[in-house]
């Protein structure tokens, strides 16, 4: 999602919308992104790094000789699995949505809010992971227990 910086903000509930934008954007949303990208680029085929051929110009000209000669080399892939894999790696200290371990605000309202919103990131967590059970195989990557606070590449 693309939001353009407005010139202004004229009212309270401007103002958190747009943050709430920024937030989800530096927090759940690299997370979704993020974090999967090995999961699917791994397997080359699903989103080779180069091309060694031109892509065909006519249907049926393709054959497997052809996409196994045009898929990058083993160098190349390596390279390429070696990235993906580094970019979908949490950090050794990473910090999770909703822990705040410096305390910057004292005030009685924040510390409430900070509860309640605590409250709310564990009762989704144990939703999706009731979810995840069903399934083969799991989405994890929107749950808050996995949802870095901001991001760190």
């Amino acid at each position: 999602m693309f939001t353009v910086f407005p010139n202004s903000l004229k009212t309270r509930e401007q103002l958190v919308e747009y943050l709430t934008v920024v937030i989800f954007t530096a927090s759940a949303q690299h997370a979704a992104v993020n974090f999967g990208q090995y999961d699917w680029y791994a397997w080359i085929p699903n989103c080779p790094s180069t091309m060694r051929k031109p892509p065909p110009t006519q249907k049926g000209q393709v054959d497997m000789k052809y996409i196994m000669e045009s898929l990058p080399d083993r160098g190349r892939a390596c390279w390429h699995l070696g990235a993906v894999w580094a970019l979908s790696q949490f950090q050794d200290e990473e910090v999770y949505l909703g822990v705040y371990p410096d305390k910057h605000f004292t005030e009685q309202a924040v510390i409430e809010a900070t509860k309640t919103f605590r409250k709310k990131l564990a009762e989704v967590t144990t939703i999706i992971k009731s979810r995840n059970e069903t399934l083969i195989l799991p989405y994890r990557y929107l749950s808050p227990d996995r949802i870095p606070n901001s991001v760190a590449v």
